[in-house]
């Protein structure tokens, strides 16, 4: 057995699943293939990915690519790559009322957006009028929340504060290390990493409840197990188990971060078993059915077509989106 091969026998018997190491064979069943993006937010399936790609799961086979960002996920749903992958809410809505046929199969990551600052003025949001506000992704669930958020004080962006959109999401959390920038909105694993290097900044805001205020629902969701529906109507029985996988795959994550990180390091997800390990704990992961989760996705969505209602294709999605596993 290869350095490897023991390496990942030995991570077995610490994540408690007591499966073997299987070679990865050829078989006549369908293949299916799914798209975990490297990064952070592809951590929660890397168990999922090293489970199913390497074991046969209701005579299907798995296999499994990564890829940089959610854009490729969606081109490669809709030229027929891959089967599912994992999408922000509002794309993968607006894919299905274009009449792509993505149908989503559960909530995989529910709200991590932080409000971070050094300037000590700011108690609340209504400190924030005149302020410039560095967000991570102009039209993304971080925009379109926080500027949800502030128009229930009154405040709207491009008037009452300056919404600033030039940095990536590592840069901005660099910026608030060293005090370049004062206020930003951004997402865990980006927010921790910016508070453990400065001790000035802080958190006057929680988001999270300023939601619950405004909704009445515990939490906003972010990220969606989707697949084709095609897939989900001939191949129901692989597309349950990719879907249990998933939810153990996030349990495995949370049970164990420093496991999962090196299994992660190991598959070439992009980020180091160190960073992965902080990262998981940070990043609510969380597995809900979409159909369950229901609720929950139209008020996010609904967030998105206050502000622009094509980016969720100009309405909530039927009830058709919303997948029933067996």
């Amino acid at each position: 057995m290869n350095a490897l091969a023991t390496f990942m026998a030995r991570m077995m018997l610490v994540l408690g699943f007591g499966v073997a190491l299987f070679p990865i064979h050829a078989a006549p069943a369908p293949r299916i293939r799914v798209a975990i993006i490297k990064g952070p937010s592809g951590l929660s399936g890397a168990w999922m990915a090293y489970q199913l790609g390497s074991a046969s799961q209701n005579e299907s086979t798995y296999s499994f690519l990564t890829v940089a960002g959610a854009d490729m996920v969606v081109a490669k749903l809709l030229n027929g790559e891959i089967d599912a992958g994992v999408l922000p809410v509002n794309v993968a809505a607006k894919l299905h009322n274009a009449g792509q046929n993505v149908v989503a199969l559960a909530v995989v990551g529910n709200g991590m957006v932080k409000f971070l600052t050094t300037d000590p003025g700011i108690r609340s949001l209504e400190d924030i009028k005149g302020k410039t506000i560095h967000i991570a992704g102009q039209k993304a669930t971080p925009d379109y929340l926080f500027q949800f958020l502030a128009s229930r004080e009154g405040l709207a962006a491009g008037t009452d504060y300056t919404p600033v959109y030039s940095l990536a999401y590592p840069e901005i959390a660099a910026g608030l290390a060293t005090g370049r920038v004062a206020c930003a909105v951004l997402p865990e694993p980006f927010a921790t990493q910016a508070l453990q290097q400065n001790p000035s900044i802080r958190m006057p805001v929680d988001l999270s409840r300023e939601w619950q205020l405004a909704t009445g629902l515990a939490d906003y969701p972010m990220s969606l197990l989707v697949a084709r529906k095609a897939f989900m109507e001939e191949q129901p029985r692989a597309a349950s188990a990719l879907a249990e996988a998933y939810r153990q795959s996030i349990a495995a994550a949370l049970r164990d971060p420093m496991a999962i990180g090196k299994l992660a390091e190991s598959l070439d997800l992009g980020i180091k078993a160190q960073v992965a390990a902080a990262a998981i704990p940070v990043s609510n992961f969380v597995y809900q059915p979409a159909a369950r989760a229901r609720p929950s996705i139209e008020a996010m969505l609904s967030v998105f077509l206050k502000f622009e209602p094509a980016s969720v294709g100009g309405k909530l999605p039927a009830a058709s989106f919303y997948a029933e596993l067996e």
